[in-house]
């Protein structure tokens, strides 16, 4: 099993907190990316390991993204394509949600138009109210309330100065993410989710499905808004 890090990810492949040829952080210069370059760059991976094809290509949301991408770039390298949880295309309620997170980001002083590498700080705070955005999309509005309705956090009451159990769950959301990932990683990221769409300059979704050889496997999931 080969596990590849995302192109302009922070914990592994090459993203804007790496090294540009200058030496300095790429940050503000990183250029924008595609899944299809995410694809691209693990084809020529897959290469100079000498794999010509896959037994299995698999992911989930942007990895699922991705291995459908594979499955169409290059149809006689996978045997078999397991896609969970993606789409064919960004949605426009994604792409709007993926928006305002990005926003959040780009609204904090301390991002400094991308170039906070220096800086003690960095824009976690703008990150942090990203990823609590971005955890609401990871359940329906009735799961939610099934699971948290309108419960105190440690049984301080929120109008004497405690939190409803809900937000305590999202800030355990954000505390996980906002020491351990890179805010210009997120944009990029995120950024290439939402310029995800199978079928441009392949003649639509259809004709670039159309492409596909490897056995599919694909599993939504109807428990989330994403």
């Amino acid at each position: 099993m080969i596990c590849p890090n995302s192109l302009g990810g922070c914990q592994g492949s090459t993203g804007p907190a790496s090294p540009a040829p200058d030496g300095r952080p790429w940050g503000s210069r990183w250029p924008d990316i595609t899944l299809r370059d995410q694809v691209s760059v693990e084809l020529a991976l897959a290469d100079a390991l000498g794999i010509s094809s896959w037994a299995a290509v698999v992911g989930g949301s942007m990895g699922g993204q991705r291995a459908l991408e594979w499955g169409v770039q290059a149809p006689d390298r996978v045997d078999r394509m397991i896609v969970l949880a993606a789409n064919t295309e960004a949605s426009a309620d994604q792409i709007a949600i993926c928006s305002i997170q990005l926003d959040a980001i780009r609204a904090d002083p301390h991002w400094l138009g991308g170039d906070y590498y220096d800086d003690p700080v960095g824009p976690h705070v703008g990150m942090g109210i990203a990823r609590r955005i971005a955890h609401l999309t990871y359940r329906t509005a009735a799961e939610w309330t099934t699971g948290f309705g309108r419960a105190w956090q440690d049984d301080v009451d929120p109008l004497r100065g405690g939190r409803y159990a809900v937000q305590s769950y999202l800030q355990h959301a954000e505390d996980g993410l906002r020491n351990r990932f890179d805010a210009n990683s997120y944009l990029s990221l995120t950024s290439a989710m939402n310029g995800h769409e199978i079928g441009r300059g392949r003649g639509g979704t259809r004709a670039a499905v159309s492409r596909l050889r490897a056995v599919p496997t694909v599993a939504g999931v109807d428990s989330d808004r994403l």
